[in-house]
């Protein structure tokens, strides 16, 4: 969108005063990535479909899958109790559910589902970026990443 285009673009919303660094990357995302995304206290989301989806994976298995990529890709961690993965957005896939994905512990977030995006934080939890959003890879060049990662 240029400065002249005056159309209405999708916001967060508006509010008196500043924004907070959560509605600050929600308020990026949407103008610097064309993402739909949503924020509430700290937490910042974006809902998968026509723009985006993403991989959800084991760190350990995330650290290969990146390596085998050898080109950096828009990827981030998120911890929990239970451990730490990592998620790769990707463009999105129109094909069907790769049944094998599940067996690797791998979630690919399709249309419809959300996925937090950073800086979102949930207790002691804080989301990151590992590579800062550039050129999104497509599904099938991660997806082949994984699974080469099989062999």
């Amino acid at each position: 969108m240029t400065h002249n285009d005056r159309r209405p673009r999708p916001g967060i919303g508006t509010r008196e005063g500043p924004l907070t660094e959560h509605e600050a990357a929600a308020q990026s995302y949407q103008d610097d990535q064309g993402w739909t995304v949503g924020v509430y206290g700290t937490g910042v989301w974006l809902v998968t479909g026509h723009e985006i989806e993403a991989f959800d994976m084991p760190k350990e298995l995330g650290r290969r899958v990146s390596t085998l990529l050898d080109v950096p890709v828009p990827l981030f961690e998120s911890p929990d109790d239970h451990g730490v993965r990592w998620v790769f957005p990707v463009a999105p896939h129109t094909g069907g559910v790769v049944r094998e994905l599940a067996g690797l512990d791998v979630d690919h977030v399709r249309s419809g589902r959300s996925v937090d995006l950073p800086p979102s934080r949930f207790g002691r939890h804080r989301l990151r970026w590992i590579t800062w959003p550039g050129i999104m890879p497509s599904f099938d060049t991660v997806l082949h990443a994984v699974m080469a990662d099989r062999r």
